[in-house]
């Protein structure tokens, strides 16, 4: 199970930083979306690039907001059950 968490925290981490430029030393699971500039529209990208790049569907509701990184972490490895 570790390794499967890191894993996936690395790829979030990775992603993030490619896509809109976010330095890796700024993201850990309580850094806030908005404190690193991610708005809707970058966050849908990020999103995307997150299920291209793992191979999952993320199971992503209208209503639900992503205030962390943390809650990103946490929809990426329910959709690995």
């Amino acid at each position: 199970m570790i390794p499967e968490l890191y894993s996936i925290f690395c790829d979030t981490y990775k992603t993030m930083n490619r896509t809109f430029d976010v330095p890796l030393d700024m993201i850990t699971a309580d850094s806030e979306l908005e404190d690193l500039g991610i708005d809707d529209s970058s966050f849908d990208v990020i999103l995307m690039n997150i299920e291209s790049r793992m191979n999952v569907t993320l199971p992503v509701d209208e209503d639900y907001k992503f205030r962390n990184i943390g809650d990103v972490i946490t929809m990426i490895k329910s959709s690995n059950n």
